[in-house]
């Protein structure tokens, strides 16, 4: 039999216990207690399905059972019984709750590989694109909080069930879910009021709301669900996932952990301090911009090339385009501004290239980046001038949020060790494109590391290891957070950075020397 892991926040457990006899008449639920109990288990409590399990499986099973355990904080709460011996079919489910997108895995907990993974747009996405607009749609009435509840709700059911046919292996049947999500999300999945998330004095109905079972959240899931505990209103689970995976907090070094994607969570720190700052960048960054910006997909131009005045790209799956992503945008911003297509400003050059057309139906210039023969909807691919400026506004602030949590560390961007990074841009992009247009600073890219899903994999790290459950608790009273807002010349530096990269160039010392090359091979 493959290897047994007793360290997950789940547990198998196989008893070969005695059956009662007319002298020793202990009950089903006591004999399985002093069985565990032999094994080193204590503050053991039985679910009601559990109990009403216990007969007449155990005298069938010949008193040769499979207990499944979650091990809950306070203690440990059997959950099911089966009978015989199936420690090897032990799963779980590992959760990134994104405002925008859902990421589910199945994970062997023996083994700790992931079995599947699957994603869904959020299903709240219906009642408003951004977190505030959610917000004020669920305080309009109790009928639209529920809504918001059951959308999300929804969302979860759909990836429970592709798992199931994805793996073959009932994906209900897991004994726990660990979520791993911003504040405002664990609010709206447990129905909660959050719009004391975002008004003063930021003090939300829970930031560590612990364990529930599924189906009290609307789901078809008997196990246990785990919310990721956050540290603050803008500070949430989904940022101590992330600390939990690099443990960065651990070293000597200064580290800088940036979540960047519909919004921005930052961490700066070392083992003696620890400071964060949250704020929202917008689904711009994502690609959820332009007519014809899109999620990374097949068929999404995922990476671009400018030389000159041509233009190259390629796409997701190798299909002729559809539409552009997160990745895509940034390499073609960055391309534009070293080929001089835009200026400093974002503005296009039309003389630059006959790829930047006059729009009859927009009114303004746009960067043909797919002609009409290239493109998959026989329709020319562009990037507006008004696209240019909205993602202008979104990189100022995901930079003017790290400009502002340095300030308030006291450190400068070169005096950071190292800078983690997640997000799907952050993973799939180019990073001298990301640092081109200004959106991180301009320092050595060993010094950066780039992460796919650090919310997903944090959720992981905990399911397969619940002794982590003692570096949560650490971070919930070591981290200090910061409003960025309230900082009296935040919109000073936003102003500043809405150019690209910077309106101070010698922040982007490779940026400019980039530039003056260019410069130079024309004349």
């Amino acid at each position: 039999m493959e290897e047994i892991n007793r360290n997950g926040l789940s547990g198998k457990v196989f008893l070969s216990l005695e059956p009662p006899t007319e002298e020793e008449h202990a009950s089903d639920q006591m004999r399985i207690t002093r069985g565990l109990r032999e094994m080193g288990y204590e503050n053991i409590r039985f679910s009601l399905e559990a109990l009403r399990e216990l007969y007449p499986l155990c005298r069938d099973g010949q008193w040769e059972i499979t207990v499944t355990l979650v091990h809950e904080e306070q203690g440990i709460l059997v959950l099911s019984v089966e009978k015989g011996d199936q420690r090897a079919r032990h799963y779980g489910l590992a959760v990134d709750y994104g405002s925008t997108t859902i990421v589910m895995q199945m994970v062997d907990m023996n083994s700790g590989r992931v079995l599947a993974e699957d994603s869904e747009t959020n299903g709240q996405a219906a009642y408003g694109a951004d977190i505030l607009t959610r917000i004020t749609y669920a305080m309009e009435s109790g009928e639209h909080k529920r809504r918001l509840q059951e959308a999300t709700a929804g969302t979860f059911q759909t990836l429970i069930r592709r798992l199931t046919e994805k793996t073959g292996i009932q994906a209900r049947e897991c004994p726990v879910m660990v979520i791993s999500g911003n504040t405002t999300m664990v609010h709206f999945l447990l129905g909660l009021d959050a719009w004391t998330v975002f008004s003063s004095p930021y003090a939300p109905v829970t930031t560590e709301p612990g364990f529930f079972r599924g189906r009290e959240l609307g789901m078809d899931f008997p196990g246990q669900v785990f919310f990721m505990p956050g540290i603050s209103n803008y500070v949430g689970g989904d940022i101590v996932s992330g600390l939990l995976l690099l443990d960065f907090y651990k070293k000597d070094e200064i580290g800088l952990f940036f979540d960047i994607g519909t919004n921005g969570e930052l961490v700066i720190g070392n083992r003696e301090w620890l400071l964060a700052g949250a704020g929202a960048a917008g689904p711009a960054l994502e690609g959820d911009i332009s007519r014809y910006g899109i999620r990374a997909c097949e068929g999404a131009i995922d990476t671009v090339c400018i030389e000159g005045e041509e233009l190259s790209f390629t796409t997701i799956g190798g299909k002729r385009p559809v539409g552009i992503c997160g990745s895509g945008i940034i390499d073609l911003l960055a391309q534009m501004r070293l080929n001089g297509w835009v200026d400093i400003t974002g503005t296009l050059n039309p003389e630059a290239s006959s790829r930047i057309v006059f729009l009859e139906e927009e009114g303004e210039y746009g960067a043909v980046y797919a002609l009409k023969e290239e493109s998959a909807i026989g329709k020319p691919l562009y990037f507006s001038q008004t696209d240019i400026r909205q993602y202008i506004n979104t990189k100022a602030a995901a930079h003017t949020m790290l400009d502002c949590l340095l300030e308030s560390a006291g450190y400068t961007e070169e005096e950071i060790g190292h800078y983690y990074l997640s997000g799907a841009f952050c993973a799939h992009g180019n990073l001298e494109s990301a640092i081109t247009i200004g959106i991180f600073p301009d320092v050595p890219l060993e010094r950066y590391s780039a992460l796919r899903n650090s919310s997903l994999d944090g959720a992981r790290t905990l399911l397969l290891d619940r002794s982590r459950m003692e570096d949560i608790r650490y971070l919930r009273e070591n981290v200090y957070s910061v409003q960025f807002a309230s900082m009296p010349d935040f919109l000073v530096r936003m102003q500043a950075a809405k150019f690209i990269p910077h309106t101070d160039m010698e922040k982007y010392p490779n940026v400019k020397k980039k530039l003056e090359e260019r410069i130079k091979r024309k004349r």
